[in-house]
């Protein structure tokens, strides 16, 4: 009988742990902060149209890259029509010569900030003590000044024994509205 409650007592200690090292996860690393957004950003309704696929402020970036790095399509001068299904999905359909190369559907949500923030990516390696990590990407998506602005922020960090390593960033794309 005693070994039997040693054993639920060892294995109360390291769910501890666990439950320890992910609540500083979510406290520390759950939230990003992005880069202020311009006073003047469109209505969000105003999202719906045409764009050039093509970023041409960071060269050899593209939309569809941007929204689903696993499957890119390396097809040049797409054009991109972008529709609002709901207060909750966005629809990016590619289009080559008049033919739809693709379609993929965001989903996300509208805030008051007249912006699109796509779901959040988000998760944890919980190994403890010997390793930990973590990583959280967003997507911010709005019109500003006639163009389409994807902006992604991210944060990622580990452990492995004693030594530990973290990084954070925020880039942002524009894209020309045809």
């Amino acid at each position: 009988m005693k070994k039997r409650i040693n054993f639920i007592v060892n294995i109360s200690k390291g769910f501890r742990v666990f439950m320890l090292l992910s609540s500083l996860a979510f406290l520390f690393n759950s939230c990003i902060t992005y880069k202020d957004l311009p006073e003047n950003v469109s209505e969000k309704s105003k999202i719906s149209g045409l764009y050039i696929n093509d970023s041409y402020d960071k060269e050899d970036t593209r939309i569809w890259q941007l929204l689903d790095y696993k499957h890119e399509i390396k097809k040049d001068s797409m054009i991109v029509k972008i529709d609002i299904l709901d207060k909750k999905k966005l629809s990016f359909t590619f289009i080559k010569d008049n033919e739809v190369i693709g379609k993929k559907i965001i989903k996300g949500k509208f805030k008051e900030d007249n912006c699109f923030y796509k779901r959040r990516f988000f998760y944890i390696i919980p190994i403890a003590p010997i390793l930990w990590g973590f990583e959280n990407n967003q997507t911010r998506i709005y019109l500003f000044n006639n163009e389409l602005v994807i902006e992604k922020a991210y944060n990622y960090g580990g452990v492995f024994i004693f030594m530990a390593s973290g990084d954070k960033g925020n880039y942002v794309h524009r894209f020309k509205r045809i």
